[in-house]
C-alpha cells in the first residue's frame, strides 16, 4: 500500500522472514522483457513524486532507474504504485581533489531529489584504506562501519549503532549477474541485491533490490540501500 510521505506510520510487526522462506527474483527473466526501455535515461522537467511503501506481506522487488547521467531513483513495481514515484534518489559526483587519488562521492536521499532528507554519502576510490561515508551528520572512515571477511571477500558485516546487516555476494546467476543476500545478525533475511553482470553486453537491465517485509522498517531500509550501494562500489573496485 502506498501513503503520503508525510503523514506515513509503519505498523511494523516482529515477524520475522527466514533466509529459505521465498525463492529469488527470477532476474533474468525479468531482464529480457524491459532490456529495451530500463536503461534509458529519463528526460524530464520533474522529478517524480515521492512515495512511501507501508511495512508490506511479502518481498517487493525494486529497481534502479537512470534519471540522468549522474543520479538514480529506487522505484517500486507497478504492481504497488503504477506511477512508479521515487522511494530514495541517487547522485554520483567525481571528486577530482589533487592531494587525494581519484574517488566518487555517492549520495542518498529519501524521495525523488536531493531536496529530500539527506540519508547518507561515501567516498570510496581506488585506495579504499582513505574511504569515508557520512550517515545522517556522524562521519568516519568506511571501515568503522563496513568491514569485509579475511577469507572470502565477497561477505561484508555493516554496523552502525543497533543495526548489524550481514551481506552474502557469493551467488552468481544464470546471466552472470552476482546476488548479494542481505541478511540481520540473526540470519534472517531481509533483502537481495542484484546488479547487472559488468561483462554484458548492453543494454544492460536495471539492477533490482527485493525487500523483505521486515527490510521496510523505516530506518532499516535506509541502512540496506546505503549498504548495497557500497558493497556494490567495492565489488566493483575489485573486479
Amino acid at each position: 500500500m502506498i501513503i503520503d510521505g508525510a503523514t506515513a506510520v509503519d505498523p511494523f510487526s516482529d515477524e520475522q522472514a527466514s533466509v529459505g522462506d521465498v525463492e529469488p527474483p527470477e532476474y533474468a527473466s525479468r531482464a529480457a522483457s524491459s532490456i529495451r526501455s530500463s536503461r534509458r535515461v529519463h528526460v524530464a522537467t520533474q522529478p517524480p513524486r515521492y512515495v512511501h511503501i507501508e511495512r508490506p506481506n511479502k518481498p517487493l522487488t525494486y529497481e534502479f532507474m537512470s534519471w540522468n547521467m549522474k543520479s538514480m531513483l529506487l522505484v517500486p513495481p507497478r504492481s504497488v504504485d503504477p506511477g512508479r514515484g521515487a522511494l530514495y534518489f541517487i547522485s554520483v559526483a567525481l571528486n577530482l581533489n589533487p592531494f587525494a587519488p581519484l574517488s566518487y562521492v555517492t549520495s542518498l536521499y529519501r524521495g525523488s531529489d536531493a531536496e529530500g532528507e539527506f540519508i547518507g554519502e561515501f567516498e570510496l576510490g581506488i585506495t579504499h584504506s582513505r574511504a569515508t561515508i557520512s550517515i545522517g551528520n556522524h562521519s568516519t572512515r568506511l571501515k568503522n562501519i563496513l568491514t569485509s571477511d579475511a577469507r572470502f571477500r565477497e561477505l561484508f558485516t555493516w554496523r552502525y549503532e543497533t543495526v548489524e546487516l550481514r551481506w552474502d555476494c557469493r551467488t552468481k546467476l544464470d546471466d552472470g549477474s552476482r546476488m548479494c543476500i542481505c541478511s540481520d545478525a540473526a540470519s534472517h533475511q531481509l533483502a537481495s541485491f542484484v546488479p547487472p553482470p559488468l561483462d554484458a553486453s548492453p543494454p544492460l537491465p536495471n539492477a533490482t533490490l527485493t525487500v523483505f517485509p521486515d527490510g521496510h522498517r523505516h530506518q532499516l531500509f535506509d541502512h540496506i540501500v546505503l549498504s548495497a550501494l557500497v558493497v556494490e562500489r567495492k565489488m566493483t573496485l575489485t573486479v
